[in-house]
């Protein structure tokens, strides 16, 4: 199974498929970082909202996922960047046609009539990205893994347990 470092969320495919994918990715590749990216589409068929909710469900599992014993309780660090690609051109033609063109274009009430398709991109990574500074782009800071006080109580003891073993060994 080939592991890429990208994966792009469509209208039809499966949720679970593409968690699993990331959830794999980062126990084969731990510094690298992986992106998802949703493909330019009219807001109707956008799958912007599909993109984040797989990233939300993957930063859930991966916390849930991260070993305790080893001190880390910190998450994914996630860089969003929101991008526009232009749908339709003007036609520079001559005569009536360029002519009913533009008044399509400035059949806007108050602004002039323009498509974009927008598209989101979004990285996770395990550790942060230092030199990371483009345009658009906003960074969200990892989720934190709170234990319980069973929880603590539990890994003291199994800590406590592995050192007394270790000493009679």
């Amino acid at each position: 199974m080939e592991l890429t470092d990208t994966i792009r969320i469509t209208r039809q495919g499966k949720l679970r498929v593409w968690v699993k994918k990331a959830l794999d990715f980062f126990r084969a590749y731990p510094d690298k970082p992986l992106v998802l990216y949703s493909s330019p589409a009219t807001v109707p068929t956008s799958t912007i909202p599909r993109l984040v909710s797989v990233v939300e469900i993957i930063k859930r599992e991966y916390l849930k996922g991260v070993d305790i014993t080893a001190g880390n309780l910190s998450g994914l660090h996630q860089y969003n960047q929101l991008l526009f690609e232009q749908q339709e051109e003007i036609p520079v033609e001559e005569g009536e046609d360029r002519r009913n063109a533009l008044l399509l274009v400035l059949d806007g009430h108050s602004h002039v009539k323009q498509k974009f398709a927008p598209h989101l991109k979004i990285t996770l990574s395990v550790k942060a990205i230092s030199d990371r500074h483009e345009e658009r782009e906003t960074y969200q800071t990892p989720a934190m893994r709170r234990l319980t006080k069973t929880a603590k109580a539990r890994l003291r003891r199994r800590v406590k347990n592995q050192s007394e073993n270790a000493e009679k060994n």
